[in-house]
């Protein structure tokens, strides 16, 4: 196996160290799948998935040389403690030149990083970080594939982050709970309820890009606000489309898209009611 990069676009530094941080504060362990393509960081929740972040390896590295286990398995899986993940980034916002990445192996497997600083001095400084890593054997890795994707009652483009941002955030004063309500007809309703008053806030003509056939009316799911407040930290990126896939009381997932380099999926399972 062998997996190297380099980085050197200040854009993509500062959108991957963006996403690292993000990811970060969600859970404490991430997986990292490498292909000859993509890089996908899948976080999990006991063996339910959370987040499925996929990145384009050509945006992000300027050279980028992977080589997975065997020919027909070209793909190598990596496990990793996200926050000393995230840490090694912050170099990166010291006006990093670049910034290289490679599988070693310093008595146990690591993920070895070199980041050349800009200097007033000649000498340019390098700062050097190995974080270990775990490599997942080739019978875990179903564990770690992208989830099934079940077939949602309505999909629909939602407003900007931001603007849904500062509404949940109010809401979670509230209550640890939000209903997402949605239709075909691009409706889409936030409601939180409690003893001494229901608060909601509606949105009309979204775009929908699938119903099912039936016109089942309202779909409807109470999630927890605080995994849906998580999820929209993401308007770091400044996404050009994010879209709520709502399941009737099962399920909302929500898919976050950044030109055609990022795409991601965060998962937040409905509250029994």
């Amino acid at each position: 196996m062998k997996f190297k990069c380099r980085m050197v676009d200040a854009g993509a530094m500062r959108d991957f160290t963006s996403i690292v941080n993000t990811i970060s504060r969600m859970a404490k362990y991430c997986v990292l799948r490498l292909t000859p393509d993509e890089l996908c960081f899948n976080v999990g929740d006991e063996r339910i998935p959370v987040l499925w972040a996929v990145l384009s390896q050509q945006h992000f590295f300027a050279e980028y040389v992977m080589c997975g286990v065997s020919e027909q398995e070209n793909e190598i899986y990596l496990e990793f403690d996200a926050s000393m993940f995230a840490r090694t980034f912050n170099s990166l916002k010291i006006t990093a030149r670049s910034a290289k990445i490679k599988l070693t192996n310093k008595r146990q497997p690591c993920l070895t990083f070199e980041i050349d600083l800009t200097s007033l001095s000649v000498d340019s400084r390098q700062c050097v970080h190995d974080v270990p890593v775990k490599l997942i054997p080739r019978r875990e890795w179903p564990e770690h594939k992208m989830p099934d994707i079940p077939e949602f009652d309505v999909t629909l483009e939602i407003p900007q982050l931001k603007y849904i941002r500062h509404i949940v955030e109010r809401m979670k004063n509230m209550s640890s709970q939000l209903t997402i309500i949605a239709n075909k007809c691009g409706a889409l309703v936030l409601k939180v309820e409690v003893d001494y008053a229901t608060v909601s806030t509606h949105f009309k003509e979204l775009q929908v890009w699938e119903a099912g056939e039936e016109d089942t009316g309202d779909i409807s799911a109470t999630v927890a606000i605080k995994k849906l407040a998580m999820f929209l930290g993401w308007d770091i990126l400044h996404p050009d489309s994010v879209k709520c896939n709502l399941l009737q009381e099962k399920m909302v997932k929500l898919t976050l898209d950044v030109g055609d380099h990022v795409k991601m999926h965060y998962f937040i399972p409905a509250i029994a009611s």
